[in-house]
């Protein structure tokens, strides 16, 4: 790590460097808002059939005693759908 931070330290002032070192929150000003939650929840109702799978999962295994059902895959179907459709958007957005 020192010899990193000699490399970063002769590239950034030194606010920077205590910024990275110290681990601090970086916080966006007011002007700068993320869009990526916002498209995201946008896109949440193009992909009800990915949730619904996911959500007849969760009631499908709640009687499993056994602790190795799992709904791993329907997850990750949902979050798969909501992040093809909002990365598009947010490229457009940040070009």
């Amino acid at each position: 790590f020192k010899h990193n931070r000699s490399i970063v330290s002769s590239r950034l002032p030194e606010s920077s460097l205590d910024i990275l070192t110290s681990h601090q929150e970086y916080t966006m000003s007011d002007e700068e808002i993320c869009p990526k939650p916002q498209l995201e929840e946008d896109c949440k109702p193009q992909c009800v059939k990915s949730l619904l799978a996911y959500q007849a999962c969760t009631e499908r295994i709640q009687s499993d005693e056994t602790g190795e059902a799992h709904c791993t895959g329907q997850y990750f179907d949902y979050y798969e759908c909501i992040d093809k459709c909002a990365a598009p958007l947010l490229m457009a957005k940040l070009k």
